[in-house]
């Protein structure tokens, strides 16, 4: 296996996990404490941290990595990816901040609330919120990462 594709396997895999665990959380475990299960919700978002960090390190990483391996600036110029790679490195950035807001602000917000007795609804409130915009901004970068992959071969 060279290592431009285990570098595409990784990125591939990153994504996965990270996106993967946001929708089991946004789907499943959020839900799940809106009918009053916060404890769990809440140790689930703490326990998922290292993996998703991880899992996000390696995205950004690989595709740093695999943008190299598009070839000479000229030549990204010309494939027509140069505006979609633009595009998608921005929104990249703006997941990460929000997923950054939700897992070492809010999650632990909520947690304090939890253990003091104080406000749980509007971190939790503010948890569905990012977690539903990230989940939009991936599917977004996701096609703009084909679309760079398509355009890039053309």
């Amino acid at each position: 296996m060279s290592v431009a594709l285990a570098a595409v396997f990784v990125h591939v895999l990153g994504v996965v996990v990270w996106i993967g665990g946001l929708v089991y959380q946004a789907h499943v475990l959020l839900p799940a404490a809106r009918r009053g299960a916060l404890a769990p919700f809440a140790e689930a978002a703490a326990r998922a941290r290292p993996v998703t960090w991880t899992a996000v390190a390696l995205v950004v990483l690989t595709g740093f990595y695999n943008v190299t391996q598009l070839g000479s600036f000229e030549r990204v110029m010309q494939s027509g990816a140069a505006l979609a790679l633009t595009v998608k490195l921005a929104l990249v950035i703006l997941a990460v901040a929000l997923a950054a807001q939700r897992d070492f602000a809010q999650v632990p917000l909520l947690r304090a609330a939890l253990a003091g007795g104080g406000d749980a609804a509007t971190p939790l409130r503010a948890i569905a919120r990012l977690d539903r915009v990230v989940l939009v901004l991936a599917v977004i970068v996701i096609w703009l990462g084909l679309a760079v992959s398509r355009a890039h071969r053309a």
